[in-house]
């Protein structure tokens, strides 16, 4: 029994460690193209980078792992810089509650995209594209109404400039929160609603499980996630504009798909994202360094999500071959 236990987890764990080893190998060999790669200034700046891929794929696992997809996350990401630069010049509060505003007003966005797509059962490609869609519509009148500029609050750009010794805080924040979201999945009774949820709906309504609550909250809390990495991204740019998120819709899915999550649901892990949004970030760095264009990481992406898709076709049905034939 427990060498069975042992052997599952392993099967489990396999595709987070390949993603580790990937973004490993990649560091690795940048370094022996360019030793300046692994220099300490240049090494922090790609954590910067890596955590705002994790902060938009944050939400995204959960949604993924629902069986859900979220193409809100680019938008939602400009309205977290956008609306707070707004209220920044228009409301007179503390940056910190216009924050928390902002944080809950994308909740909000994805609790409508969770009704949409758990209640009235709109495919969440549509349901999220044409929510984003009225949140660009939603941008573009107050990009055309403020008149005071993007006043960005004190306390967004401290923060993402904010160091701990020689450590920026920003990965810090990635750091508790990727510790917070593993607890969530692996240690509460939500994050197993979530699995049973993504791995098999039907089975998981018969056992009980509120199927559309656990869907609504996955977008809720990519909602939500969304704009917080809008706000520190708006924080380190020191300024907010309406395709400040653009390279973050394909970054966040292809990050869930590296870290060896199922597209489909029911498989991965935030930790496996979070060595997906490492390898890309590796491998948007390298770019460079081969005199290679963002078309090329583009192409990257697009591969990723396909191989993605047909790989966790496949193991659905070599699952349910398995199943027939026992």
């Amino acid at each position: 029994m427990r060498v069975a236990a042992l052997q599952s987890l392993l099967r489990q764990r396999a595709p987070t460690v390949s993603a580790y080893v990937l973004s490993a190998a990649l560091f690795i060999a940048a370094t022996a193209y360019t030793p300046g790669f692994a220099a300490p200034t240049h090494v922090r700046q790609l954590l910067i980078f890596a955590s705002f891929v994790g902060f938009a794929a944050l939400g995204q696992t959960f949604v993924i792992l629902a069986g859900g997809l979220d193409l809100t996350v680019p938008w939602l990401m400009a309205f977290g810089g956008i609306q707070l630069s707004h209220w920044t010049g228009t409301t007179g509060l503390p940056g910190w509650v216009n924050i928390i505003l902002a944080v809950a007003a994308g909740c909000g966005v994805g609790l409508v995209n969770g009704i949409g797509v758990a209640f009235l059962r709109v495919p969440p490609i549509i349901m999220t594209l044409g929510v984003g869609g009225l949140v660009q519509a939603y941008l573009l009148s107050i990009g055309l109404l403020q008149s005071q500029g993007n006043r960005i609050p004190q306390i967004a750009v401290t923060v993402a400039y904010g160091k701990v010794g020689p450590v920026p805080v920003i990965p810090l924040i990635w750091l508790g929160v990727a510790i917070g979201a593993s607890v969530i999945l692996s240690r509460t009774a939500f994050g197993r609603r979530l699995y049973a949820v993504g791995s098999n709906d039907v089975v998981a309504r018969f056992s009980g499980v509120n199927v559309m609550g656990v869907r609504i909250a996955t977008y809720a809390v990519s909602g939500a996630t969304s704009v917080f990495a809008g706000i520190l991204l708006s924080g380190y740019i020191g300024t907010a504009y309406l395709d400040i998120g653009a390279p973050y819709l394909f970054a966040s899915i292809a990050a869930v798909a590296v870290g060896g999550a199922s597209i489909l649901g029911g498989r991965g892990s935030y930790w496996g994202s979070v060595a997906g949004a490492l390898t890309l970030t590796f491998l948007s760095a390298m770019l460079p360094l081969f005199n290679l264009n963002n078309a090329a990481l583009d192409i990257v992406y697009g591969a990723v999500i396909i191989v993605g898709v047909y790989l966790s076709r496949l193991s659905v049905l070599f699952a349910r071959r398995g199943g027939s034939a026992s």
